[in-house]
Protein backbone atom coordinates (compact mmCIF):
# COMPACT_ATOMS: atom_id res chain seq x y z
CA UNK A 1 0.00 0.00 0.00
CA UNK A 2 2.76 2.32 0.99
CA UNK A 3 4.58 1.49 -2.23
CA UNK A 4 1.49 2.45 -4.28
CA UNK A 5 1.23 5.84 -2.51
CA UNK A 6 4.89 6.55 -3.25
CA UNK A 7 4.41 5.72 -6.91
CA UNK A 8 1.34 7.95 -7.02
CA UNK A 9 3.25 10.86 -5.52
CA UNK A 10 6.07 10.42 -8.03
CA UNK A 11 3.60 10.34 -10.95
CA UNK A 12 1.88 13.47 -9.65
CA UNK A 13 5.20 15.31 -9.37
CA UNK A 14 6.15 14.28 -12.90
CA UNK A 15 2.82 15.56 -14.22
CA UNK A 16 3.27 18.89 -12.39
CA UNK A 17 6.76 19.29 -13.85
CA UNK A 18 5.46 18.51 -17.36
CA UNK A 19 2.63 21.03 -16.98
CA UNK A 20 5.06 23.74 -15.83
CA UNK A 21 7.36 23.06 -18.77
CA UNK A 22 4.45 23.22 -21.24
CA UNK A 23 3.15 26.48 -19.69
CA UNK A 24 6.53 28.24 -19.86
CA UNK A 25 7.10 27.06 -23.43
CA UNK A 26 3.72 28.52 -24.51
CA UNK A 27 4.35 31.81 -22.69
CA UNK A 28 7.74 32.23 -24.35
CA UNK A 29 6.25 31.53 -27.78
CA UNK A 30 3.96 34.58 -27.59
CA UNK A 31 5.54 37.27 -29.80
CA UNK A 32 6.58 40.40 -28.01
CA UNK A 33 6.43 43.76 -29.78
CA UNK A 34 9.84 44.69 -31.20
CA UNK A 35 11.74 47.34 -29.29
CA UNK A 36 13.14 49.96 -31.68
CA UNK A 37 16.89 50.30 -31.61
CA UNK A 38 16.56 54.08 -31.41
CA UNK A 39 13.71 56.33 -30.47
CA UNK A 40 13.31 59.35 -32.73
CA UNK A 41 12.90 62.66 -30.97
CA UNK A 42 9.42 64.11 -31.25
CA UNK A 43 9.63 67.35 -33.18
CA UNK A 44 8.84 70.42 -31.12
CA UNK A 45 6.00 72.61 -32.41
CA UNK A 46 7.05 75.87 -34.09
CA UNK A 47 7.70 78.71 -31.67
CA UNK A 48 4.71 81.05 -31.47
CA UNK A 49 6.88 84.02 -30.57
CA UNK A 50 10.24 84.96 -29.09
CA UNK A 51 11.99 88.00 -27.70
CA UNK A 52 14.75 90.06 -29.31
CA UNK A 53 16.59 93.17 -28.19
CA UNK A 54 17.81 96.09 -30.29
CA UNK A 55 21.51 96.95 -30.22
CA UNK A 56 20.93 100.25 -32.02
CA UNK A 57 17.93 102.36 -32.96
CA UNK A 58 16.20 100.55 -35.82
CA UNK A 59 13.37 101.37 -38.19
CA UNK A 60 10.14 99.42 -38.23
CA UNK A 61 8.83 98.79 -41.73
CA UNK A 62 5.61 97.63 -43.36
CA UNK A 63 7.36 94.65 -44.95
CA UNK A 64 10.59 92.65 -45.00
CA UNK A 65 12.93 95.00 -46.83
CA UNK A 66 14.10 98.59 -47.05
CA UNK A 67 11.77 99.24 -50.00
CA UNK A 68 8.83 99.05 -47.59
CA UNK A 69 7.59 102.18 -45.86
CA UNK A 70 8.94 103.16 -42.45
CA UNK A 71 6.12 102.82 -39.93
CA UNK A 72 8.04 103.60 -36.76
CA UNK A 73 11.31 103.02 -34.95
CA UNK A 74 12.61 101.31 -31.83
CA UNK A 75 15.32 102.84 -29.60
CA UNK A 76 18.50 100.97 -28.76
CA UNK A 77 18.32 98.48 -25.87
CA UNK A 78 14.59 97.88 -26.37
CA UNK A 79 12.81 94.53 -26.38
CA UNK A 80 10.56 93.46 -29.25
CA UNK A 81 8.33 90.39 -29.57
CA UNK A 82 9.05 88.48 -32.78
CA UNK A 83 6.15 86.46 -34.24
CA UNK A 84 7.42 85.50 -37.70
CA UNK A 85 10.18 85.75 -40.29
CA UNK A 86 10.72 85.90 -44.02
CA UNK A 87 11.99 82.79 -45.80
CA UNK A 88 15.71 83.46 -45.33
CA UNK A 89 15.28 84.93 -41.81
CA UNK A 90 16.82 88.28 -42.79
CA UNK A 91 13.72 90.19 -41.65
CA UNK A 92 11.46 89.50 -38.68
CA UNK A 93 7.81 90.31 -38.16
CA UNK A 94 7.15 91.82 -34.73
CA UNK A 95 4.08 92.48 -32.63
CA UNK A 96 2.67 95.98 -32.91
CA UNK A 97 -0.60 97.79 -32.41
CA UNK A 98 0.48 100.60 -34.75
CA UNK A 99 0.15 98.88 -38.13
CA UNK A 100 -1.19 95.75 -39.81
CA UNK A 101 2.31 94.38 -40.47
CA UNK A 102 5.49 95.56 -38.80
CA UNK A 103 8.94 94.19 -39.64
CA UNK A 104 12.46 94.75 -38.35
CA UNK A 105 15.84 93.75 -39.77
CA UNK A 106 17.49 90.62 -38.36
CA UNK A 107 20.96 92.09 -38.94
CA UNK A 108 23.11 90.78 -36.07
CA UNK A 109 24.77 94.19 -35.76
CA UNK A 110 21.41 95.79 -34.99
CA UNK A 111 19.35 93.06 -33.31
CA UNK A 112 20.19 90.39 -30.73
CA UNK A 113 18.14 87.20 -31.02
CA UNK A 114 18.61 83.50 -30.33
CA UNK A 115 19.60 82.22 -33.78
CA UNK A 116 19.04 78.60 -32.73
CA UNK A 117 15.32 79.26 -32.15
CA UNK A 118 14.84 81.57 -35.11
CA UNK A 119 14.19 78.72 -37.57
CA UNK A 120 11.25 77.61 -35.44
CA UNK A 121 9.28 80.80 -36.16
CA UNK A 122 6.61 80.62 -38.88
CA UNK A 123 7.48 82.01 -42.32
CA UNK A 124 5.24 84.99 -43.14
CA UNK A 125 4.55 85.94 -46.75
CA UNK A 126 5.70 89.44 -47.61
CA UNK A 127 2.91 91.89 -48.45
CA UNK A 128 2.84 93.07 -52.05
CA UNK A 129 4.38 96.48 -52.70
CA UNK A 130 2.10 98.99 -54.46
CA UNK A 131 5.01 100.20 -56.63
CA UNK A 132 7.89 98.77 -58.64
CA UNK A 133 11.16 99.03 -56.70
CA UNK A 134 13.08 98.40 -59.94
CA UNK A 135 11.62 101.45 -61.64
CA UNK A 136 14.54 103.93 -62.08
CA UNK A 137 12.59 106.89 -60.67
CA UNK A 138 11.39 104.90 -57.67
CA UNK A 139 14.88 103.53 -57.00
CA UNK A 140 16.25 107.08 -57.22
CA UNK A 141 13.93 108.28 -54.45
CA UNK A 142 14.49 105.20 -52.29
CA UNK A 143 18.26 104.93 -52.49
CA UNK A 144 20.01 107.79 -54.32
CA UNK A 145 18.66 111.30 -53.78
CA UNK A 146 20.32 113.03 -50.79
CA UNK A 147 17.54 114.33 -48.57
CA UNK A 148 17.23 116.86 -45.79
CA UNK A 149 15.32 115.91 -42.67
CA UNK A 150 14.02 118.87 -40.67
CA UNK A 151 12.17 119.34 -37.41
CA UNK A 152 12.30 122.74 -35.69
CA UNK A 153 12.34 121.03 -32.28
CA UNK A 154 15.24 118.70 -33.06
CA UNK A 155 17.71 119.02 -35.93
CA UNK A 156 18.33 119.42 -39.64
CA UNK A 157 20.46 116.78 -41.29
CA UNK A 158 21.13 115.38 -44.76
CA UNK A 159 20.42 111.67 -45.18
CA UNK A 160 22.91 109.15 -46.50
CA UNK A 161 20.93 109.20 -49.76
CA UNK A 162 17.38 108.07 -50.30
CA UNK A 163 14.36 107.44 -48.14
CA UNK A 164 15.60 103.94 -47.29
CA UNK A 165 18.41 105.48 -45.26
CA UNK A 166 16.46 108.04 -43.26
CA UNK A 167 17.51 107.92 -39.62
CA UNK A 168 16.12 108.86 -36.21
CA UNK A 169 12.72 109.90 -37.53
CA UNK A 170 10.55 111.85 -35.14
CA UNK A 171 6.93 112.91 -35.31
CA UNK A 172 6.58 115.98 -37.51
CA UNK A 173 9.87 115.56 -39.42
CA UNK A 174 9.65 117.05 -42.93
CA UNK A 175 11.85 115.52 -45.63
CA UNK A 176 12.81 116.96 -49.00
CA UNK A 177 15.70 116.83 -51.48
CA UNK A 178 19.01 118.47 -50.54
CA UNK A 179 19.14 120.03 -54.03
CA UNK A 180 16.28 120.80 -56.39
CA UNK A 181 12.63 120.06 -55.57
CA UNK A 182 10.03 117.33 -55.77
CA UNK A 183 7.53 118.89 -58.16
CA UNK A 184 3.97 117.75 -58.77
CA UNK A 185 2.22 119.83 -61.41
CA UNK A 186 2.93 123.43 -60.44
CA UNK A 187 3.55 122.76 -56.74
CA UNK A 188 6.40 121.40 -54.68
CA UNK A 189 5.73 118.36 -52.48
CA UNK A 190 7.58 116.92 -49.49
CA UNK A 191 7.46 113.88 -47.26
CA UNK A 192 6.43 114.08 -43.63
CA UNK A 193 6.73 111.56 -40.79
CA UNK A 194 3.29 111.61 -39.24
CA UNK A 195 1.40 109.11 -37.12
CA UNK A 196 4.20 106.56 -37.38
CA UNK A 197 4.58 106.54 -41.17
CA UNK A 198 5.82 108.62 -44.09
CA UNK A 199 3.19 110.56 -46.05
CA UNK A 200 3.35 113.07 -48.89
CA UNK A 201 2.42 116.69 -48.20
CA UNK A 202 2.37 119.88 -50.25
CA UNK A 203 4.98 122.53 -49.50
CA UNK A 204 2.16 125.08 -49.42
CA UNK A 205 0.48 124.13 -46.11
CA UNK A 206 -2.99 125.23 -47.25
CA UNK A 207 -2.88 123.37 -50.58
CA UNK A 208 -4.62 119.99 -50.86
CA UNK A 209 -4.44 116.92 -53.08
CA UNK A 210 -7.28 115.68 -55.27
CA UNK A 211 -10.43 115.13 -53.24
CA UNK A 212 -9.29 117.56 -50.55
CA UNK A 213 -6.80 115.15 -48.95
CA UNK A 214 -4.14 116.84 -46.82
CA UNK A 215 -1.70 113.91 -47.23
CA UNK A 216 -1.11 110.91 -49.50
CA UNK A 217 0.06 107.49 -48.24
CA UNK A 218 3.67 106.56 -48.97
CA UNK A 219 2.74 103.81 -51.42
CA UNK A 220 0.54 106.14 -53.44
CA UNK A 221 3.27 108.79 -53.47
CA UNK A 222 5.77 106.29 -54.88
CA UNK A 223 3.29 105.38 -57.60
CA UNK A 224 3.27 109.04 -58.63
CA UNK A 225 7.08 109.04 -58.89
CA UNK A 226 6.86 105.83 -60.91
CA UNK A 227 4.35 107.38 -63.35
CA UNK A 228 6.42 110.55 -63.68
CA UNK A 229 3.70 112.69 -62.09
CA UNK A 230 6.20 113.79 -59.44
CA UNK A 231 9.68 114.71 -60.72
CA UNK A 232 12.91 115.63 -59.01
CA UNK A 233 14.47 118.78 -60.46
CA UNK A 234 17.94 118.22 -59.00
CA UNK A 235 20.76 115.98 -60.21
CA UNK A 236 23.05 113.58 -58.40
CA UNK A 237 26.35 115.13 -57.41
CA UNK A 238 24.90 118.57 -56.71
CA UNK A 239 24.88 118.07 -52.97
CA UNK A 240 26.58 116.06 -50.23
CA UNK A 241 25.67 112.40 -50.05
CA UNK A 242 27.24 109.94 -47.65
CA UNK A 243 29.21 111.04 -44.64
CA UNK A 244 27.53 114.41 -44.13
CA UNK A 245 28.83 116.03 -40.93
CA UNK A 246 26.38 115.68 -38.06
CA UNK A 247 24.51 112.69 -39.49
CA UNK A 248 24.19 109.38 -37.68
CA UNK A 249 24.98 106.03 -39.34
CA UNK A 250 22.22 104.80 -41.67
CA UNK A 251 19.70 102.33 -40.29
CA UNK A 252 17.79 99.58 -42.02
Amino acid sequence: MKQKQTVGIIVALVLIVLLLVLFNTKACSIAKPPVPATTEAIASPPAAEMKASTLSQVNLRSGPGTAYAIVGSVPANSEVTVIGRNEDSTWLRVKSNAAEQVWVTADAALLKIDQAQLAGLPVVEAPALPFDVNNPKVNEVLTLIPLVLHNPQSFTCASHAGINNLIALQEGNVIGPHAGDFVMGSDNVLFKYSGGSLVLIRENPIARFEGGAETLPFGQAMQLFQKGEIVWTGTLGQSPGRGVTGCDPAMK
